[in-house]
């Protein structure tokens, strides 16, 4: 099944990119769900975490970016950071994972491409997940992430 993504024209405003699937995003996708698929359905919980974290660490690093360590809002975490980008403007990433899986570090590589593709630092908090937090520990450490992160820009401008 082919994919297509038409573009919007009701949005107007200068924030919103719409980007039309490509044929390397379909051979990406293929190639991803063929990856996954002798797993699916196969792991649940924590036990799924390892196999989504390689998969996504497996995202092909994006040229001209730096990665750094960091702490927003009291949250640890990581910054993808294009050589060009805005400094007025950053992008809060909440990974994938159902608040179970997944971790900052796993989704660099994909955040990388998001924050180059935006023109603007991106920042993967690794909140807390559950079941050893339970709900709403890593709603409440987005919040609090978020809110670090918009007095961060207020503070540099």
């Amino acid at each position: 099944m082919q994919t297509e993504i038409r573009e919007n024209t009701s949005i107007e405003e200068s924030w919103c990119v719409i980007h039309l699937l490509s044929p390397e995003d379909s051979a990406a996708m293929t190639a991803l769900r063929s990856a996954v698929a002798a797993m699916k359905g196969k792991l649940e919980g924590v036990a799924a975490r390892a196999p989504f974290n390689g998969i996504m660490e497996h995202v092909a690093h994006p040229d001209g970016i730096s990665f750094e360590t960091d702490t927003v809002g009291g949250i640890s975490g990581w910054w993808a950071k294009p050589a060009r980008a805005r400094k007025s403007a950053a992008i809060l990433h909440l990974h994938g994972g159902w608040f179970n899986w997944g971790t900052a570090s796993a989704f660099r590589n994909l955040v990388g491409h998001i924050a180059i593709a935006a023109g603007a630092d991106a920042f993967i908090p690794d909140y807390r997940l559950a079941p050893e937090h339970p709900f709403p520990a890593a709603v409440k450490d987005a919040e609090a992430c978020y809110r670090g992160l918009v007095d961060l820009l207020e503070g540099s401008r």
